[in-house]
């Protein structure tokens, strides 16, 4: 939606116009329905529900900016020609409620507080941005899959595999209802809680829900006070608690001083979006304040409440994305929950509530459900919009039936389809709007690249919030295209009458996408895309660019700098740069171009396609990059469309089945990413594969979330047993059996096996069979069982365990008391050493030893 110099006027006035008309806002709402600028239903919008005067104002400029350019110019008109009446209406004295100061009583006000947070979090704002007033939260709403976790740790992947792998380790113990986690906060006192999920998972919408769901509850005594980490960047002077809630909820200010005073736990402060706090959170350093009345710097307010020192007994919600968690020591969080996203059943919910038919719905479901890359990002509800956009107004490369396509496909025709339908063509029906498609993209070319330079620079800086001075920087300040796919977030500061903005794109996802698209324009015309990180382009590193282009040639610094990409993504492990890697890789193949034709240009001589696939297969090889990345590299592949990808999964399938060993290192890789794509994983069988310790390794992302694991007759040794230690220390390890017999560990082997098995408490049932452990190795399963109470079996037949070994067992099993079964058969054990075993079996009932000579 294009912002004329109305629109824009009013959000620059916005501090001033509040403060003037807010007495008279009644007059305004009239005079603007009278003139039939506003409907009935913005009216009670603004109106809300025992909303105070101000919030009144500030509501109606939200209202005006949503109907457009033409909205505003009437309103600005209008009080340009009755000022006079307006400003004898504002400075007439206002009346006194004939209830007096009774109204100003305790319970009254906090009355009052529920309600006017209640109307503000009851209505909902779609990913495009326009609000829909007085629509209720129910209406849209679509469940999420929530969970509560006993810990949290940050790990080296993409959100997006972290989303599918949730999933995958979600037992029904750790499921929780969104109606459990709101009883816990209401009826728990002095409860830190944080609840984590990916950017689009509904972390906001699960906190407005919560304050609707609280401000109903007539019994809860609770009083919630709501708080975004982007608004309090904004506060850069030092201010109290105190000052802080009477500013944001002026209504509560007569009794701020008894609610800190009576009853603190009765508080829960509900803090948004820690992942864009801009201040560090020092908990050793910071200075105790225990003061409500007392100023300190935004942050150390933060960490003071976290730590108790403030208003000793309130409760806290902290919203965050995952790679924000670690910010946060966890001795201070009692309970953490996490969003998964949709399940499958509220995917299909949720294309039934967007889309304008059933038909339409069941379509976009069957279209999802049967390619697993896009299903597993539609777990996360943001993605899930991103594919109806993109799919319910039919833009296809051909027929659009392709079984293989990919993600970046998505992302293409998502952009067509806001571009072409949703942007400045208002006129001509669907088919003249995609017959002009193509000169429209060409003429909107500058100007995504321009935003494409921005996402990038964000992404390379790990920034996903930007100022107006980095839209002037990139003459995207006046640019229309920011309008469709940057959020606005305008704050005032209500104190000094300062009006800021800040801007984020509207799912982090994209971000990747035009960073991605940027990227690959800026690397096929020869040009350096690292140079928007430069302060200043020189006239010097535009002719260095030219001169490069002459000497080498478009087709091979394309190459260069692909390379250069996918270099600088595998240098940092954090995974942040997985899906951009995809995206570009998706962005040069051909059919994937086609979407967009217009802003690329026809296919030409040059075959990036090729290039690419020759340097990711170069990568799959490789054993440099760690497991994440490599399984990483098969996304890539798959985005690339790699020909032969699809035959090899299937030969890998095949192979499986018919027992068939694989030695290839590469052959690991793609299972690992076959399986990243699988629904429910319960048992994976590798037994007698050829499998050793490094295509064990290339497994890693995925052998936490089987419930067995069998690899016995495989060659693994001391270095595969360091593996499963990996594998049994993760937090997401669900496995239950670890069957890992004839596999060559030793006693070396078990001695690392059992440093993970101290920490892990899942496994129930351990078979070594038939690996030479001698009593070593038994010393190591006898320390284990002093510390594990999950283990209930270990069979460890024909592994060189003589009498000392059983010695060291019996001694272990006097404190250990929940195992059940140990088997000793064929192992170097004495008549006697059998003869004590079995003794000792006979004191513990519940115990089956089996031995023999």
């Amino acid at each position: 939606m294009a912002v004329g110099p109305c629109s824009l006027q009013l959000q620059e006035r916005r501090p001033e116009l509040v403060e003037m008309w807010s007495r008279c806002i009644s007059e305004v709402l009239d005079l603007l329905h009278e003139e039939q600028v506003i409907t009935t239903e913005d009216v009670s919008f603004v109106r809300g529900d025992h909303l105070g005067k101000t919030d009144q104002m500030r509501n109606l400029l939200d209202v005006l900016h949503g109907r457009g350019e033409e909205s505003c110019r009437a309103f600005v008109d209008m009080l340009e020609r009755k000022r006079h009446l307006l400003l004898q209406a504002r400075s007439q004295p206002q009346q006194q409620h004939s209830q007096g100061s009774s109204l100003e009583t305790p319970q009254n006000l906090l009355e009052v507080h529920k309600k006017i947070l209640g109307s503000q979090h009851g209505t909902v704002v779609d990913y495009i941005g326009k609000s829909r007033p007085g629509q209720p939260l129910e209406e849209s709403y679509t469940e999420i899959t929530l969970s509560l976790n006993e810990t949290f740790t940050v790990r080296g992947q993409h959100e997006v595999t972290e989303v599918g792998n949730a999933f995958k380790k979600l037992d029904s113990e750790r499921r929780c209802e969104f109606e459990t986690i709101s009883k816990n906060l209401l009826q728990q006192d002095m409860v830190t809680a944080v609840l984590c999920g990916v950017a689009g998972s509904g972390k906001t919408t699960v906190t407005k829900r919560f304050v609707q769901y609280w401000s109903k509850d007539s019994l809860t005594s609770k009083i919630v006070f709501i708080f975004t980490f982007r608004e309090l960047n904004l506060i850069t002077e030092c201010r109290s608690l105190q000052e802080l809630l009477s500013t944001h909820y002026s209504h509560l200010k007569p009794i701020l001083n008894q609610v800190f005073s009576k009853d603190p736990s009765r508080i829960l402060f509900i803090f948004d979006g820690l992942d864009e706090f801009q201040f560090p959170l020092d908990f050793d350093k910071t200075p105790k304040c225990t003061d409500p009345e007392m100023p300190q710097r935004i942050n150390h307010m933060v960490v003071n409440l976290l730590k108790g020192n403030l208003l000793h007994g309130c409760s806290m919600l902290i919203t965050s994305r995952p790679h924000a968690v670690s910010k946060l020591p966890q001795a201070l969080i009692q309970n953490f929950y996490k969003i998964l996203g949709f399940s499958a059943l509220q995917q299909k919910e949720y294309f039934r509530k967007s889309c304008g038919t059933p038909e339409a719905a069941d379509e976009i479901w069957q279209y999802v459900s049967a390619r697993p890359p896009l299903f597993l990002m539609c777990h996360i509800p943001a993605f899930c919009w991103i594919i109806v956009t993109a799919l319910q107004e039919k833009i296809s490369v051909t027929a659009g039936t392709e079984n293989t396509i990919t993600v970046t496909e998505i992302y293409c025709r998502f952009l067509k389809a806001i571009l072409v339908f949703h942007g400045e063509q208002k006129d001509g029906s669907q088919i003249q709007k995609l017959l002009k498609a193509q000169q429209l993209l060409r003429t909107m070319r500058p100007r995504l690249k321009d935003l494409g330079a921005l996402a990038f620079k964000g992404l390379v800086e790990r920034r996903f919030i930007f100022g107006p001075g980095d839209l002037t920087w990139f003459a995207l300040d006046q640019n229309d295209l920011s309008k469709m796919f940057l959020v606005e977030i305008l704050k005032e500061d209500r104190d000094f009458l300062a009006y800021e903005k800040s801007y984020h794109f509207v799912h982090t996802s994209l971000q990747e996408f035009f960073a991605a698209l940027y990227y690959v324009l800026e690397s096929q015309t020869g040009m350096d895309p690292f140079s928007c990180l430069k302060s200043a382009l020189l006239p010097v590193h535009r002719r260095l660019a030219a001169g490069m282009r002459k000497l080498f040639g478009p087709e091979r610094v394309l190459r260069k700098r692909v390379k250069e990409a996918f270099n600088w993504s595998h240098r940092h492990q954090s995974g942040h740069m997985d899906l951009f890697c995809r995206f570009v890789s998706g962005l040069l193949v051909p059919r994937t171009r086609q979407i967009l034709e217009g802003i690329f240009a026809p296919p030409g001589g040059a075959h990036p396609q090729l290039f690419l696939l020759r340097l990711l297969h170069k990568q799959l090889d490789s054993s440099s990059l760690v497991p994440e990345r490599q399984v990483n590299v098969c996304h890539c592949l798959y985005e690339a469309q790699d020909p032969g990808m699809m035959d090899r999964l299937k030969s890998w399938l095949a192979h499986v089945s018919q027992g068939q060993a694989q030695n290839s290192p590469r052959d690991w890789t793609e299972l690992a990413f076959l399986l990243q794509l699988a629904n429910n994983l319960d048992e994976l069988n590798l037994e007698n594969r050829g499998l050793g310790a490094d295509g064990l390794r290339r497994l890693l992302p995925v052998l936490p979330f089987f419930s067995t694991l069998r690899l016995g007759q495989n060659p693994l040794g001391s270095e595969g047993a360091a593996v499963l230690a990996t594998v049994l220390k993760s937090p997401d390890c669900r496995i239950e059996r670890l069957w890992v017999v004839g596999a060559g560990l030793g006693s070396e082997g078990v001695k690392m096996l059992s440093e993970g098995l101290k920490e892990n408490s899942t496994v129930v049932d351990l078979r070594l069979a038939i690996n030479n452990i001698g009593d070593d190795g038994a010393g190591c399963l006898a320390d284990v069982l002093m510390r594990n109470r999950t283990l209930k079996d270990i069979r460890l037949r024909d592994n060189l365990i003589t009498d000392k070994g059983a010695e060291l067992f019996m001694a272990a099993l006097r404190e250990n008391t929940t195992l059940e079964y140990l088997w000793l058969f064929d192992n170097k054990i004495s008549k006697a050493g059998v003869r004590r075993l079995k003794d000792f079996a006979k004191t513990r009932e519940s115990l089956d030893i089996k031995s023999c000579t």
